[in-house]
C-alpha cells in the first residue's frame, strides 16, 4: 500500500466521455509521482477506460450495480443502499484521504462515503446544466431535485467547475458559497508539436482515409445528440458547392451512429463524411486535417477542441457555453451564432481557402491547448486536495 494519501475518484461508469477521460489523464500522473496516489471506482458499470486506467496500472474497481429509477423509489432506495456500501468499503480498502466525485450519482453518493468516514469530499462539475436540460425547472422533479442538490452542495469541502459558464452556473445556484468554487480546466495529454515532415509521413500512413481529398476537415467527439455531429453532416452539402473535394472525418462512437450513417446515405455524402468510430491514434489524425470542427450544443470545457488545437488547427464552433473557453474569434478559429448552419459552412469555406491565415493562427492554438495542459490541471487539483487535508 503506498504510503501517499489516497484520493479515490467516482464517477458512475467508465464510458469514454470527457468526465472519465478527464479522470483517466489526472490519475495517470498521478500513478507516476507527486504527494497523491490515486484510485478509481465505477459505480455502475464498466466501459473503455477501464482498460486505460489497467494500461497504467491504476487501481480500479467496478461496483457493477445497476440502479432502479425513482419510479420505483423502495427499489431505488434498496440500490441507493448497496451503492453506498460499495463506496464506503471502496474508500475503506484504498484507505482514501479524501474522495472526488465526477456526475451527479456519484455526487450524493461520495457526499454520503465522506460523511460516514470523515473524509473531505470534492465535487467535480463537467457541465453547465446542473439539471438535465430535458426536464422542465417547473416540474415537481426538477424542483426536487434543486433542492437535493442545494442541500448537497453545501455540504462539500470544496466544488471545482472544469470552466467558466460552469463556474457561473455554480455560483448562481441556490446554498453555493463562492469561496468553495475553484475553476480547474479539464486536462489533455499535451503532444509534442509536429514538423512539416512528420505530418506528411502521418498523411502518408492514413493515405486511406484521405484518399483524394484536397480539404480535411476533423471532428471528435461521442455519437449523442449533444454533440451535434448531425449538423456537421447536414452543411456539408453547402462546402461542397463551394470546394469539391473536401472530406470531412467523424471519429467517435455512441448511440447515435447509426442515425449519423443514415443521415450520410439520405444526403448522398458517402464519400465526402467518414465516420471513423471509436479510435485510439486521434493524436495521429488530427496532424493530417486542415481545420478543427465543433457542432457541439454545449460542453462544460470544449477539451476536443484543444485537442485539435494541439495539433496546430484552428477551429470552428458555434458560440456555446465550453467552446467559447477554447476558441477565440480571429485567432484561434471562428465563433459562429448557434444554429446558423450557412454561416458555419461559410467560415469554414473562408478559412480553407486561406492557408496563409491558417498558418497565422496555428501559434496561437497551439498556446491554446497548453493552458488545458494536464499538468497544470493536476497541480490545481492537489492544491485543493492539500488546504483541505491541512484543515482536518
Amino acid at each position: 500500500m503506498s504510503e501517499r494519501p489516497v484520493a479515490l475518484q467516482l464517477l458512475p461508469t467508465l464510458a469514454q466521455g470527457g468526465a472519465e477521460l478527464y479522470v483517466y489523464r489526472l490519475v495517470k500522473l498521478q500513478r507516476r509521482d507527486g504527494p497523491f496516489a490515486p484510485a478509481v471506482c465505477s459505480l455502475l458499470r464498466s466501459g473503455p477506460v477501464e482498460e486505460l486506467l489497467r494500461e497504467a496500472r491504476v487501481p480500479v474497481e467496478v461496483l457493477g450495480i445497476e440502479r432502479a429509477s425513482i419510479r420505483r423509489p423502495w427499489a431505488a432506495l434498496r440500490d441507493w443502499r448497496w451503492l453506498l456500501h460499495g463506496v464506503i468499503a471502496a474508500a475503506r480498502r484504498h484507505r482514501a484521504a479524501l474522495i472526488q466525485t465526477h456526475l451527479s450519482d456519484a455526487d450524493w453518493l461520495g457526499l454520503q462515503a465522506g460523511r460516514r468516514l470523515g473524509i473531505p469530499v470534492v465535487l467535480t462539475f463537467h457541465s453547465s446544466k446542473l439539471i438535465p436540460p430535458e426536464r422542465d425547472p417547473r416540474e415537481f422533479r426538477a424542483r426536487l431535485r434543486t433542492a437535493l442538490q442545494a442541500r448537497f452542495y453545501r455540504r462539500a469541502d470544496a466544488l471545482i467547475a472544469v470552466g467558466s459558464d460552469v463556474r457561473d452556473s455554480l455560483l448562481a445556484f441556490p446554498g453555493v458559497e463562492p469561496e468553495r468554487v475553484h475553476l480547474v480546466p479539464s486536462a489533455i495529454e499535451l503532444p509534442p508539436e509536429r514538423s512539416e515532415a512528420e505530418r506528411a509521413e502521418l498523411r502518408r500512413r492514413f493515405a486511406g482515409l484521405i484518399g483524394d481529398a484536397r480539404h480535411l476537415l476533423v471532428a471528435v467527439g461521442r455519437a449523442v445528440p449533444s454533440k451535434g455531429h448531425d449538423r456537421l453532416i447536414r452543411m456539408m452539402p453547402r462546402i461542397l458547392a463551394a470546394l469539391p473535394g473536401t472530406r470531412l472525418w467523424i471519429v467517435g462512437d455512441g448511440p447515435e451512429r447509426q442515425a449519423l450513417a443514415d443521415l450520410v446515405a439520405e444526403l448522398g455524402l458517402g464519400e465526402a463524411v467518414l465516420l471513423l468510430g471509436r479510435r485510439h491514434d486521434v493524436a495521429e489524425l488530427l496532424p493530417c486535417a486542415d481545420l478543427y470542427l465543433t457542432g457541439t450544443h454545449r460542453e462544460g470545457l470544449g477539451l476536443a477542441v484543444a485537442e485539435g488545437m494541439a495539433a496546430g488547427l484552428p477551429a470552428v464552433g458555434f458560440r456555446v457555453s465550453g467552446v467559447v473557453d477554447t476558441i477565440e474569434e480571429g485567432v484561434t478559429g471562428r465563433l459562429i451564432p448557434d444554429g446558423d448552419l450557412d454561416a458555419f459552412a461559410d467560415a469554414v469555406v473562408d478559412l480553407l481557402r486561406r492557408p496563409e491565415a491558417r498558418a497565422a493562427m496555428a501559434p496561437a492554438c497551439r498556446r491554446t491547448a497548453e493552458r488545458f495542459d494536464v499538468r497544470r490541471s493536476r497541480e490545481q487539483t492537489e492544491a485543493i486536495y492539500q488546504r483541505l487535508l491541512a484543515g482536518r
